[in-house]
């Protein structure tokens, strides 16, 4: 009997396989009118106009007018559905703007994977199983690396910064997606949420228990923005965004000075910080 271990190995394989392309007819029957892409499509459709919990196989056997038992001549599950949605709907990695240096083709990667989790909110809510192994994934994580290899990073560390820096942008995309979805929910604009915020934080935040919280308020930290310009284009940008940028912007500022304090430690004694950056990030 196969172990739990041996079962979801056996299941990757599967899912890696219709990733890939190297299994997408089914291999018995006449031959198929659907297609794995057609399919997949069809799901991604749902997703984006209804949320991930709208998908099931019955749902977009109906949409494309076929049986729910034809959809499982291609994909044996839901769950192996979302895998395979997960990678079309996030879609391939920019091609690196003319003449960007690393931290410019940084922040182009983040601001454009935060324009698809907006874009789809629906791909925060699917778990992350393991390091990046599909097609549309692998552009992604290609582009990360390919940005940070001029900076003489060892790879190992090139892999760690993608790493945080790809976590940390999804983290918070998943809580601005969340916030505009509950202000949507109760009907409440931006300026409202955080008037509210700040009125329940003058309330509550006793300076004597929460010193530092009593202080940011009393700053106008948590005031609503002052209403736009009565004439000119009016920028809409929410408060998550700019932490993110500002978070995005210090971390690559760290990365910035490790790789200067690098470079500077191998110029002095004379190594190739290629072969110093091996040793120091296995």
């Amino acid at each position: 009997m196969a172990s739990a271990g041996e079962r979801q190995a056996a299941d990757v394989d599967k899912d890696l396989a219709l990733l890939w392309g190297v299994q997408e007819r089914p291999n018995r029957g006449p031959k198929p009118k659907l297609s794995l892409d057609k399919i997949v499509s069809a799901a991604v459709a749902v997703a984006d106009a209804e949320g991930l919990e709208a998908v099931s196989m019955q749902r977009v056997a109906a949409d494309l007018g076929y049986t729910t038992m034809s959809l499982y001549r291609y994909v044996q599950s839901k769950e192996q559905l979302v895998v395979l949605m997960a990678d079309a709907a996030l879609g391939r990695a920019p091609e690196p703007a003319a003449g960007a240096d690393w931290r410019q083709r940084m922040e182009e990667l983040v601001g454009a994977v935060m324009a698809v989790y907006r874009r789809r909110p629906w791909l925060l809510r699917i778990d992350i199983s393991g390091p990046p192994m599909a097609p549309m994934q692998l552009t992604w994580f290609d582009a990360y690396l390919g940005a940070l290899a001029g900076t003489r990073l060892s790879v190992g560390e090139r892999i760690s910064t993608v790493t945080f820096i790809d976590g940390a942008s999804r983290e918070l995309a998943r809580i601005a997606v969340q916030t505009e979805t509950a202000r949507r929910r109760n009907g409440v604009s931006e300026a409202a949420a955080l008037d509210a915020y700040g009125q329940t934080l003058r309330r509550f935040a006793d300076p004597e228990r929460y010193p530092h919280v009593a202080a940011a308020v009393a700053e106008g930290a948590f005031d609503p923005p002052p209403p736009p310009p009565a004439s000119g284009v009016e920028e809409v940008v929410g408060d998550v965004e700019i932490d993110a940028s500002f978070g995005l912007h210090r971390l690559l500022d760290g990365v910035e000075s490790y790789v200067r304090a690098r470079e500077g430690a191998q110029a002095r004694v004379g190594q190739d910080p290629a072969d110093a950056g091996g040793a120091e990030g296995a």
